[in-house]
């Protein structure tokens, strides 16, 4: 799987998303560059504009148009559940209820999110699937350059993207 596109300059603080578990989806990177402004993830419509940096769009029928958002404070990177139909979950836990805004939540390196929950077709298949992806949280020019390392290395070998990078946090 490769890396996000990487920029010359790369933004950051910054959140990237690597697909795990046949969650189709092109590495993204979010850049978090003003403190407590507030990126939209959700579903992909065709009214969804092409290059929006207020927005994250996935291809998956089971995220909500509004499902989530995520910010940077300080040295901290936040998910909040937007009243989606079919959850964001950090770790396996469910942010909030169906319907309901979330509290906060403090993403962290490695942490998995997901977003909806895969919808079981007629003959025992998933007809729709949820997103899942590994977190990756960068804060400085270093961290950037060694996330884009591990993810080089990791693609040249072929290595599955559900290891871990290693950054420190101060």
């Amino acid at each position: 799987m490769p890396a996000p596109m990487l920029s010359m300059s790369p933004a950051y603080p910054a959140l990237y998303l690597y697909p795990l578990n046949d969650s189709f989806f092109i590495p993204k990177q979010i850049a978090l560059t003003t403190a407590g402004r507030r990126v939209q993830l959700g579903r992909k419509t065709s009214k969804s504009p092409p290059l929006d940096r207020k927005q994250v769009n996935f291809d998956s029928n089971v995220v909500s148009r509004r499902h989530a958002e995520v910010w940077q404070e300080g040295n901290k990177i936040f998910i909040r559940d937007t009243q989606s139909a079919n959850g964001t979950f950090v770790n396996g836990r469910r942010l909030s209820p169906e319907g309901q805004d979330s509290y906060p939540y403090e993403l962290r390196t490695n942490d998995i999110l997901e977003l909806g929950t895969d919808i079981g077709g007629y003959d025992d298949t998933i007809a729709h699937h949820r997103i899942v992806c590994r977190i990756v949280c960068v804060f400085t020019q270093v961290e950037v350059a060694m996330v884009a390392m591990a993810e080089s290395r990791r693609h040249r070998r072929g290595y599955s993207v559900t290891g871990s990078v290693y950054i420190p946090r101060e």
